[in-house]
């Protein structure tokens, strides 16, 4: 006869499962109060705890399982002195535990109060697990109903007998599973006690707490593996919008793709109005706004052609039926939207490799909460530091110069700071009327980004506004941003010759704004 211990919050599987274990062996059932109510129901003979432990639920069940003729029972040795240890005090071993634990997870979900999460907080569950995993050399201990068909095949395969490697298996997957557990709910916790964290300040010990959500055909590159993982605690908001879309066609995403998918999300979004974005090799080729939404594709593809093939495009709006016949012309690899037209739907579905994805609701709108970043260094360790891009506010910027800005131009100085920020550093960007006009990226030095935005740009960077994600530390910049024509120039400030550069500005007429937030992009 094999003794199994039964106390599950999730209860799906569970009556397939056991009537699997009965077909090689008889059970002893021992079950907590819902689950042996379940088990009763379903034709099982079972001995609830308190008929075991002499001794009833307290507290309003907060106390069950905590007893010694439980974890002695689950924790017993093969050995002479412990096997006379459970005969003295009439204790029974138990050889199978099934466990697991509160959804404190699907209850973040709910928006509870702080004394109703409390209660969610499994003790006696975790406690199992971890009794069980110790003594994985004799007790099977199963964590999670998605373990029932590979314990099943395992047992199938072993003529009933839960194998020395299958019980190190699930020992390990039911620890991993409380380290999880009390990672998710401290997180909850210090999310209560602190609400919003200063940029300053950094935890002691940050926890990096990673679930697989798939597998990846490979990395960056072809000969690196891969795979996708989401935090477990998640805020409870973004939970139910993970991943951030639905595909609704084409190939398997990339690993690259998610990556340039997730720099396209972050432009989208601070885009102020109707826009369109082009990304290859996570940075943009192509933005622009516009009240048409193909209007705003075409100026952004216009910017630059021959990086839009086999790009990654996203809009802040519908994607008419106009408009993806405009896209499938040339070869393209994502394409994003909130929402398509039906017939839009059925344009790309002439092209099934182009993977089509939807947003999900609210995604754009979302608001920012700062969130850590890890950078790994190996050898080095990590780097981790606070996320914080504010909302971009225009009107928060500081012009420094005798020439103003106008009400008309501040419309392309927020536009042109709203995508510096995510250009890859050195950043420059050009930009007039809502439109992409040259970018500088990625420059061992600032003046060889200006130039080279400015050198895209041509003849129309006459009167366009010019951004960048970092001080412009000496008046060569402005020298070149003034042999391009342009009018405006958008800065973070800070460097020791802002008075230089400022004269600069002044002695050829052009306005300049400090933004007072440095956004380099490494």
């Amino acid at each position: 006869m094999r003794t199994v211990l039964v106390s599950v919050s999730d209860k799906s599987g569970l009556e397939s499962f056991l009537r699997g274990l009965e077909r090689f062996d008889s059970l002893r059932l021992i079950a907590t109060g819902n689950t042996a109510k379940f088990l009763s129901e379903h034709g099982f003979s079972v001995v609830k705890v308190e008929e075991l432990t002499k001794f009833p639920e307290i507290l309003a069940g907060r106390v069950k399982t905590l007893h010694p003729k439980v974890f002695a029972g689950i924790l017993s040795r093969p050995l002479a002195e412990d096997r006379s240890c459970l005969a003295e005090h009439d204790i029974e071993e138990i050889d199978v535990v099934v466990v697991n634990l509160y959804p404190f997870e699907k209850k973040l979900k709910e928006n509870l109060s702080e004394a109703e999460m409390i209660e969610q907080i499994d003790i006696g569950g975790v406690t199992l697990l971890r009794a069980a995993a110790k003594n994985f050399a004799r007790v099977s201990i199963v964590s999670d109903p998605a373990q029932y068909d590979t314990v099943a095949e395992s047992l199938e395969a072993s003529k009933g007998t839960f194998t020395d490697s299958l019980r190190k298996q699930l020992a390990c997957a039911a620890l991993k599973r409380t380290a999880e557990y009390d990672c998710i709910i401290s997180a909850y916790l210090e999310r209560q006690i602190s609400g919003d964290v200063a940029i300053s300040e950094m935890p002691q010990e940050p926890m990096a707490r990673l679930r697989k959500y798939q597998d990846l055909r490979y990395g960056e590159n072809p000969h690196q593996a891969a795979a996708w993982y989401h935090p477990p605690d998640i805020n409870p908001e973004l939970q139910q919008t993970f991943p951030p879309f639905e595909q609704l066609q084409g190939k398997e995403l990339s690993a690259n793709n998610i990556v340039d998918v997730y720099s396209l999300i972050k432009i989208l979004r601070d885009l102020d109005g109707t826009g369109a974005c082009i990304i290859k090799h996570n940075n943009p080729s192509g933005v622009a706004i516009d009240k048409d939404i193909f209007a705003a594709f075409q100026k952004a593809y216009d910017c630059d052609p021959i990086s839009a093939f086999g790009g990654i495009y996203g809009f802040t709006g519908t994607v008419t039926t106009k408009l993806a016949e405009r896209i499938t012309e040339n070869f393209v690899e994502v394409v994003l939207a909130p929402s398509f037209e039906p017939d839009a739907l059925t344009v790309f579905a002439k092209k099934k490799n182009v993977r089509v994805l939807r947003l999900k609701t609210d995604v754009l709108d979302r608001a920012f909460k700062p969130t850590l970043r890890f950078k790994d260094l190996q050898e080095m360790g990590f780097i981790v530091e606070r996320d914080v891009e504010a909302p971009v506010r225009a009107d928060t910027f500081t012009c420094v110069t005798e020439a103003k800005v106008s009400t008309d131009d501040m419309a392309d100085v927020q536009f042109t700071w709203s995508v510096v920020r995510h250009l890859t550093s050195n950043a420059i960007f050009v930009a007039r009327n809502g439109l992409s006009l040259g970018f500088g990226i990625g420059q061992t030095n600032r003046v060889a980004s200006v130039r080279l935005a400015v050198d895209q740009a041509g003849e129309k960077a006459r009167g366009a506004v010019l951004a960048s994600d970092a001080f412009l530390p000496a008046i060569d910049n402005i020298e070149a941003a003034v042999a391009a024509g342009i009018k405006i120039v958008v800065q973070p400030g800070g460097s020791i010759k802002d008075d230089d550069v400022i004269a600069a500005c002044n002695k050829h007429g052009i306005a300049m704004l400090f933004t007072h937030q440095r956004c380099f992009k490494h």
